[in-house]
């Protein structure tokens, strides 16, 4: 390595100190990051192997709603009903979705030399977040969307699948626009001294 690339590495690596002090949160090291990245990798592994046991076959599917049916969860089987074991695929979807935008952001910022540690906690709830959404979102659209005499006969697995990954990907817009849905039905609240408004 010539001492001229030695010279802008090195003032490259003083600018980022410069910028991870002034943002008031040091840089995750390699070591962190690394740990995070086994983490998340880890709970996406579960996440998909749980989706899979819980699917539904053809013959569970043709049951009735009310029939409680043996679930697989991991280590763990338990009897479920069809729309049981419907919401909790939609709580994994939505908890896949989430570990989706994690592993993308992780992969970004890592690359990028930005990540910081106070991110740390936004990558461990991701997940959590999304399965939370997921299900207020499965919870809107059956309720308002879809006519009340459905049921898992007629709704397909794969669509309510498919929206709670997307809820979980992108959360942030889901949530806003929530409190927008909420804030046309009900009265919008005034702002507490401490507030800061998301967008």
């Amino acid at each position: 390595m010539s001492d001229e690339t030695q010279t802008k590495n090195e003032m490259n690596d003083q600018t980022d100190d410069k910028n991870s002090r002034r943002s008031g949160s040091p840089p995750m090291g390699s070591m962190g990051s690394s740990l995070l990245a086994v983490y998340l990798i880890l709970l996406s592994i579960i996440l998909l192997v749980a989706i899979v046991q819980c699917w539904p076959s053809s013959a569970v599917s043709k049951g009735s709603i009310r029939s409680l049916l043996p679930t697989r969860f991991l280590c763990w089987t338990f009897s479920l009903s069809n729309e049981g074991r419907l919401l909790l695929i939609v709580v994994l979807a939505g908890a896949l979705g989430g570990q989706v935008r994690s592993l993308r952001s992780l992969a970004w910022y890592t690359g990028n030399k930005e990540l910081k540690k106070s991110w740390l906690l936004q990558y461990v709830l991701s997940p959590f977040v999304g399965a939370t959404l997921a299900i207020v979102t499965y919870f809107v659209i059956r309720g308002g969307f879809v006519s009340a005499g459905s049921n898992i006969q007629q709704s397909s697995v794969y669509v309510y699948a498919g929206i709670a990954s997307i809820v979980g990907i992108a959360s942030e817009p889901v949530a806003l626009k929530l409190k927008q849905v909420a804030e046309s039905l009900f009265t919008k609240p005034g702002e507490g001294k401490d507030s800061k408004p998301q967008e």
